[in-house]
């Protein structure tokens, strides 16, 4: 039987996409690597290490990554082929969405959606990643996965998809623990679907994917510290932190309010001490957001803890831990709930341009030679030790890097103008669109919405996000004609 021309068109459509998206990712990743042979790293991607070689729950950061490097090192221990299976992993993921969004979403000309592609494909900061030591690649592709699920999901309503969705989730919880969250995205779009049976199996397995992860960490926490608990209390460290920045700008009659539980009074009167001009200066008067107050051994947060280390038996990582989870957290919330409108000024405000505008790039088109005295690396990798790691060329980091963020505001207009469009055109749109729609919309909300709250913003947090809202603004401008 002779293939029709529809599937002869759609072979041809597949071909282009799997092609272009791929040789874009290879094309910057090459250009990438001849100027970084060796992967940029900073104290986490050691942790990650770390973990990987002593096959151990660590509980500062998520284990994902580490069996992610596991696995690699299995087939091959050379350093190249972390950076090869990342970009597959970039490769496949993206795709995957755009050949999805392809499927039901066709173009009526295949220039723009080449475009599209390339667009999508040659994120800049994506493909810097693809070179370093860090879980954000990894966390990105199971994010974009996630949500090609969820798109096949309201369109196909198939079995493969919802798997797909499901899996990607449970590998996304085990990446980065703030995927706790991505289901408020998913979850209200799965309540208006045409099938009840469908939406209510998606939603009972998501739950059950959860409470297995909440299972799975506090069995994790109890044979790491001692304690059955949820929290690994990194988020408790953050919390307080985050509402350190009020601080300084409390007035004097804020200042002589103390904290009814004695436990806080403590720490609050602790904190209020000598700390003032050095919580104005890394904040820079309260201009700027930062997470120094966790890592910074003269400032508040190590200061205490030291002082309960030195009256206690725990070790760090049980101090650090019932700390973050009690303590601290419970600190943090004080604060911003006495202090919302000094909370938002100081930390959420300042906090928030680096949504639109992340000036902060951190380690995404950075690189420093690796550490003195960093053995994990040379030994994991079989690399010479007395091997120098650095840089070929410094072209990426002196003439891309600060473009980075003006390329992350220009596809936020993008997305700006499609969300004004969608709203215009809203009645135009299929039912089965317009979730689609507001389920690329929860799902940027979700994610930028919980990291502004969690954490100052750095550019690297924002890799899944480029696509996503490149695929809203196809769709929205797509679909209203």
């Amino acid at each position: 039987m002779k293939r029709t021309t529809k599937a002869k068109k759609a072979d041809s459509s597949a071909f282009l996409d799997w092609g272009l998206t791929g040789l874009c990712i290879l094309a910057g990743s090459l250009l990438i690597w001849l100027c970084y042979p060796y992967p940029a790293t900073m104290t986490d991607s050691f942790g990650y290490l770390f973990a990987a070689i002593e096959k151990r729950f660590l509980v500062f950061r998520p284990y994902g990554y580490s069996a992610f490097l596991r696995g690699v090192h299995f087939f091959s221990h050379s350093v190249l082929a972390v950076f090869v299976a990342q970009a597959l992993l970039y490769w496949l993921s993206l795709t995957a969405l755009l050949r999805l969004v392809r499927k039901y979403f066709p173009p009526r000309r295949s220039l723009p959606f080449l475009l599209l592609e390339a667009a999508a494909a040659l994120a800049p900061a994506a493909l810097f990643m693809l070179d370093a030591l860090m879980a954000d690649i990894l966390y990105c592709s199971l994010l974009l996965l996630m949500c090609a699920g969820g798109i096949g999901m309201l369109k196909g309503r198939s079995i493969p998809w919802l798997l797909l969705y499901l899996a990607a989730f449970f590998l996304a919880l085990h990446t980065r623990y703030s995927a706790m969250f991505l289901p408020l995205a998913f979850v209200p779009v799965l309540l208006f679907h045409r099938s009840r049976v469908y939406a209510l199996t998606g939603i009972a397995l998501t739950a059950a994917i959860f409470l297995v992860f909440r299972s799975n960490m506090q069995s994790n926490m109890q044979k790491a510290v001692g304690v059955r608990q949820f929290s690994t209390g990194f988020d408790g460290w953050q919390l307080a932190n985050n509402a350190m920045h009020i601080l300084p700008h409390l007035s004097d009659a804020e200042l002589k309010k103390m904290p009814s539980d004695a436990r806080l009074k403590q720490l609050h009167s602790f904190c209020l001490r000598r700390y003032d001009k050095a919580i104005l200066s890394y904040t820079q008067g309260g201009k700027k957001a930062v997470s120094a107050f966790l890592w910074k051994n003269d400032l508040p947060l190590k200061q205490y803890m030291t002082a309960v280390l030195s009256n206690g038996r725990n070790g760090y990582q049980e101090v650090w831990v019932k700390l973050g989870s009690g303590l601290y957290a419970d600190y943090g919330k004080w604060l911003i709930t006495h202090y919302p409108f000094k909370f938002l000024r100081y930390y959420l405000l300042p906090n928030l341009p680096g949504v639109f505008y992340p000036r902060d790039t951190e380690i995404v088109g950075n690189f420093a030679e690796i550490p003195a005295g960093k053995q994990e690396m040379v030994q994991w990798f079989g690399l010479p030790e007395d091997l120098v790691m650095r840089e070929r060329s410094p072209f990426f980091r002196r003439q891309v890097r600060p473009l980075l963020p003006t390329l992350e505001l220009l596809t936020w207009l993008l997305f700006l103008v499609a969300g004004i469009y969608a709203l215009r055109k809203g009645r135009k749109y299929p039912r089965e669109t317009k979730q689609v729609l507001w389920l690329l919309f929860l799902l940027g909300f979700i994610h930028y919405g919980t990291t502004l709250f969690a954490t100052p913003i750095v550019l690297r947090y924002w890799l899944p996000m480029h696509a996503v809202k490149l695929v809203f603004a196809w769709i929205a401008l797509r679909e209203g004609r």
